[in-house]
């Protein structure tokens, strides 16, 4: 149950959509979904519980409006906001669990983070019961593309050195944890004849929940996974974590709109050649400006400063508040566009 996780993803001061928060969560994602998990500076979190059923978070939302931690914004508007209760159950949260350290600082999608888990905790059986020459054990059960994945890999490493490869490379991480972190971390594999210590038999505080464990163990691979990022190591861990890091915020659909605005084509010419619906362009140009750099945008392609100056004529106050109605003119969807295009060119620059 990640009831009690909720309640740090929403606001007293912006309401927030718990659909879109479903959404991002379960990653189930449209242009708006990522617009607003911009907006909430939930982007990081997309994917973060990927089984998670529509009618628990329902029923888990409803539970924090009855016991008056959240309340809507106008009734049936689904808006949420952290009541005064909400925010002293906020406050309570941070004191008695887990707090995320490493995830509102990823780019990565979690799904690879995921896999590298899943990839390692195999990997690293192998190996230790290889240390062994142990060949008859029963394999951690994993889902069958990383198992193959790792199975690719390990046919592919040097055996002559990997074990002592592969202790280098994990001493190497561990040294970046304190001890007793290290150590609980650790007791989690498995590996010849250790089965791998439950978050019950870790020591850990006695008020964490199954969740707070989970979000524990991923936030470390989330930071593992980042200092492999910015090694220039070639060990074969390095390696297997390559191998694991095959999925993309943007598709390679989008990928290639925003090369091709790039390259001169306007939105038009590029619906033409790859036919493709026009409105689904843009779809693609608003995902991209969402999920890169503001660097990596041409924002001035579109927001050129007769067009910039008309919106900061028409648009003030707060982003969340603004609607499209106030500035629109005609009935051309490139208007919106525009529209949401300069909220999120704002967003970007801290707005």
């Amino acid at each position: 149950m990640i009831t009690d996780f909720l309640i740090t993803l929403f606001s007293s001061v912006q309401p927030r959509r718990h659909r879109v928060i479903f959404g991002l969560l379960r990653r189930r994602l449209t242009v708006s979904t990522e617009y607003w998990g911009l907006r909430y500076q939930l982007l990081p979190f997309v994917g973060l519980f990927p089984q998670l059923e529509k009618t628990t978070f329902d029923e888990q939302i409803v539970t924090l409006i009855k016991n008056g931690l959240l309340i809507e914004q106008q009734p049936n508007s689904g808006q949420l906001l952290l009541t005064d209760k909400g925010v002293v159950a906020q406050q309570e949260y941070h004191k008695y669990h887990y707090q995320v350290q490493y995830m509102p600082l990823t780019t990565q999608p979690l799904a690879n983070i995921r896999q590298f888990r899943e990839a390692f905790w195999l990997a690293n059986q192998i190996i230790s019961e290889t240390a062994y020459h142990n060949k008859r054990y029963y394999p951690l059960q994993i889902d069958v593309k990383t198992k193959m994945l790792v199975k690719k890999w390990y046919r592919q490493t040097d055996k002559s050195h990997l074990i002592d490869n592969w202790l280098m490379a994990l001493t190497q991480f561990l040294k970046q944890l304190d001890q007793q972190t290290a150590n609980q971390f650790v007791a989690t594999w498995v590996g010849h004849q250790v089965p791998g210590r439950n978050a019950d038999q870790l020591g850990l505080p006695a008020t964490w929940t199954t969740t707070d464990f989970y979000l524990w163990e991923f936030d470390l691979f989330i930071f593992w996974s980042q200092t492999l990022l910015q090694s220039n190591s070639n060990s074969e861990l390095k390696q297997l974590w390559q191998l694991t890091q095959q999925q993309q915020n943007l598709s390679p659909s989008v990928q290639l709109t925003c090369q091709q605005v790039h390259q001169g084509l306007s939105m038009a010419t590029i619906s033409k050649q790859r036919r493709l619906k026009i409105g689904t362009v843009r779809e693609h140009l608003l995902t991209a400006a969402v999920w890169l750099p503001k660097t990596d945008f041409p924002y001035d392609l579109f927001l050129t400063s007769e067009t910039l100056r008309y919106l900061q004529e028409h648009l003030t106050g707060n982003i969340d508040d603004w609607q499209f109605a106030d500035i629109r003119t005609s009935d051309n969807p490139d208007e919106f566009f525009v529209f949401r295009l300069y909220e999120i060119y704002l967003t970007k620059q801290g707005a």
